[in-house]
């Protein structure tokens, strides 16, 4: 390992995420203050087979911090999913050793009196680049750190969350994350792997902002704006520049990417900078790229100009096809008319893949509201694809208090469902319930994807429950027939970046 860091070394660790954006900029800002990092990727993220922590694997930990002797070790802990795997973590790291510990990421910044309780010394909320680096400094001198801003500790037996601030709005201040980490390793299957496990992936994940402008109650996304102080925006957008230098370092340095895929709630749309990140990115990047698109932000215009630049794929969240689901309890307010429009404007922008997500089979669902969905569906301009899964209740969203004061669930079945084992989760995740009906009609909204079944479906659809057979077996041709697309889109986008490299 590379120990040349002028103040002592400062141990990450990433949990169920090997591209974890938000440790590798705690990297670079730690970095830049003479800091030592060590990063550990400790397992990775399968949403069909989600598996635990073992032992084996909380050993190959502990030696890694027995061998790097850090001063502070942070854990970024984004999702409540995980959280029996960070549970143990935290207690073999606060039985094992006496180095100060931090906790960081989206759950730890809406819950820090969890880890607090459970022995974690220390938790920033929100951006961590400034907070980590003042609050490293304050332990290797021995300072006092109490006034730090965003951080959260103990003191005479009592919890002390100081209000979020020394966040910047041009998030440029923050630098580029960690492309490659220089001290990494990755521990999954009671294995450790010496390296960034990032220089073997294919696609390469960024933002170019921070923030959401919209509400969605499933999201934390609201709840982690109104942690900011008023005088910060709820977007920040990146320049134009920082991106392409970005971009840049990754084709220098992970030579196996073939697509750029931007993880922004909503990707920028600003005036002037789409212009000007089309220009630079044809000419410095020129890879296929994915963004996430909202239908009350989808423009035609935008789109043809990113297509020209290399857009080969939007993913659009609808959720649901009713009405009264999307506004009153997912709060999004968009209409059949505006999803419809935002539909027919991808394809005449010639998106080559758009991607529409759906969460059904929740408990707020009916058949009437899955028939909504159907009919919605039907309108949508072909080719697309359609991304169905369930609702996920996180701890800190909106629809969490909304499902109790409606009497869906209590106060203590919520709970068990937030705080399941992550296996528990992932399953419901994917399970289509609301029982043979619903399930009969989960199956025909997803046969609604291939322009070659839906001959068959007007029939099915008048009585689902009559055509059971007929709908199951179409629904394995459906299975089938995606298989085979995926195979193909993989393929296109590999030969697509070859093509780019070589013009």
């Amino acid at each position: 390992m590379d120990m040349t860091g002028e103040k002592g070394a400062v141990m990450l660790v990433a949990f169920y995420n090997t591209k974890a954006l938000g440790v590798r900029y705690l990297e670079t800002a730690l970095e830049r203050q003479g800091y030592t990092v060590i990063t550990v990727f400790y397992k990775d993220f399968n949403s069909l087979h989600p598996s635990r922590t073992t032992e084996a694997e909380i050993a190959l930990l502990c030696g890694e911090i027995t061998r790097a002797k850090p001063m502070l070790i942070g854990l970024s802990v984004m999702s409540s999913m995980y959280l029996e795997t960070v549970d143990a973590v935290i207690g073999a790291i606060t039985a094992q050793f006496s180095i100060p510990t931090v906790c960081g990421g989206a759950f730890a910044s809406m819950f820090p009196e969890r880890f607090l309780e459970r022995g974690i010394d220390f938790v920033i909320r929100a951006d961590g680049e400034h907070a980590i680096c003042r609050l490293a400094d304050a332990l290797s001198r021995g300072d006092d750190y109490s006034g730090i801003p965003s951080l959260c500790y103990r003191s005479h037996n009592m919890n002390v969350i100081n209000d979020v601030g020394d966040v910047s709005e041009n998030i440029d201040d923050y630098g580029m994350p960690a492309i490659v980490s220089k001290n990494a390793c990755f521990i999954e299957h009671d294995r450790r792997a010496e390296g960034d496990p990032q220089l073997h992936a294919l696609s390469y994940e960024l933002i170019a902002s921070r923030g959401c402008p919209f509400t969605c109650s499933y999201c934390c996304c609201v709840n982690l704006k109104r942690l900011l102080p008023r005088c910060i925006p709820g977007v920040r957008t990146r320049s134009v520049n920082s991106v392409i230098e970005e971009l840049a370092e990754v084709k220098s340095k992970l030579n196996r990417v073939t697509l750029i895929h931007f993880y922004d709630e909503v990707f920028p749309n600003s005036p002037g900078w789409v212009e000007q990140f089309v220009i630079a990115y044809k000419k410095r990047v020129n890879l296929p790229f994915v963004i996430w698109a909202h239908p009350k932000t989808v423009d035609a215009d935008t789109l043809k100009k990113l297509v020209s630049a290399g857009l080969t794929e939007v993913v659009m969240g609808v959720q649901s096809g009713a009405m009264q689901i999307r506004k009153d309890i997912f709060h999004r307010y968009e209409t059949q008319e505006d999803i419809i429009g935002a539909v027919q404007k991808i394809r005449d922008a010639g998106v080559a893949s758009a991607i529409y997500d759906f969460m059904l089979q929740h408990p707020f669902e009916t058949i009437e509201t899955l028939k909504e969905t159907y009919a919605l569906i039907e309108k949508f301009s072909a080719p697309f694809e359609l991304q169905l899964h369930g609702l996920n209740f996180l701890p800190g969203t909106d629809i969490v208090p909304l499902t109790i004061e409606r009497g869906i669930l209590s106060t203590e079945e919520m709970d068990t469902i937030m705080y399941a084992p992550m296996q528990e989760q992932f399953s419901a995740y994917w399970r289509g319930d609301n029982g043979p009906e619903g399930r009969l009609w989960y199956k025909l909204i997803y046969c609604l994807q291939f322009a070659g079944l839906r001959s068959r479906l007007t029939a099915y659809a008048g009585d689902p429950v009559k055509y059971e057979s007929q709908i199951n077996s179409t629904y394995t041709l459906a299975t089938r027939l995606f298989r085979l697309r995926h195979l193909y889109k993989k393929g296109r986008t590999v030969v697509k970046s070859k093509i780019a490299l070589l013009t």
